[in-house]
């Protein structure tokens, strides 16, 4: 079983689409989950390009949850500069996943090869499907560990390190912003947490039990526990 074929793919509409607003200068931001549909989206965004060439386009993929069974897919998302917008929920919906079978579940979510292939990607929490707390996010991507305590795909864990950065100056990144906040530098825009605690130094599995203690925006605090 495939899913049902859009018509808008098959009938070319799509690509028609994706090309009239790549000329007009838009950033694409698309939802695709399954490996033909990123396919049939790639296909898109390749036509556009090879009419209308732009550099650091920077076209979007949302969720870009399952690309296939090696990285193929990841291959052309690096060859045409596009940025996959990766969820992460195993932590509440990891049981789910059994039906797609162990080489698929190997490259859902697939942060590790996207690193490793120099791909910067970015990420978001899919709420209302599962909670919008990055610490949740950041741990789910850390241990690929459903709330059960069942890891799946653990090809693709990253580090602490590694998903902070996407949860910061990867998403800055993706929306052209990467120059005015996502890190913490002289220039840049004051938005930050405290935290309760170091997502760095914590065991993995207690990620999600960090607090924001205090939340500061353009330097001044929005935000701070009782």
């Amino acid at each position: 079983y495939y899913g049902i074929p859009h018509p808008m793919v098959s009938s070319g509409q799509l690509k028609s689409i994706i090309l009239e607003g790549h000329k007009a200068g838009f950033q694409w931001a698309v939802h695709s989950n399954g490996d033909r549909d990123i396919d049939a989206l790639l296909d898109a965004y390749a036509d556009a390009l090879e009419q209308f060439p732009r550099e650091d386009h920077r076209h979007r993929i949302e969720h870009c949850s399952i690309v296939g069974r090696d990285t193929r897919i990841l291959e052309r998302i690096k060859h045409l500069g596009v940025i996959p917008v990766f969820h992460e929920y195993t932590y509440e919906h990891g049981d789910k996943y059994t039906d797609y079978g162990e080489e698929r579940i190997a490259m859902m979510h697939a942060y590790r090869s996207a690193l490793d292939l120099g791909i910067q990607p970015a990420g978001h929490s899919d709420w209302p499907v599962s909670a919008a707390d990055p610490m949740i996010r950041i741990q789910s991507m850390v241990t690929r560990k459903s709330s059960q305590g069942v890891v799946y795909g653990p090809q693709q864990k990253v580090t602490p390190e590694e998903a902070l950065y996407v949860w910061t100056m990867g998403n800055a990144r993706a929306i052209f912003e990467e120059q005015e906040r996502g890190s913490i530098q002289v220039g840049k825009l004051a938005d930050l947490v405290i935290l309760s605690n170091d997502p760095t130094r914590v065991p993995a599995d207690s990620i999600k039990d960090i607090k924001v203690e205090k939340t500061i925006l353009g330097g001044k605090i929005v935000y701070e526990i009782d």
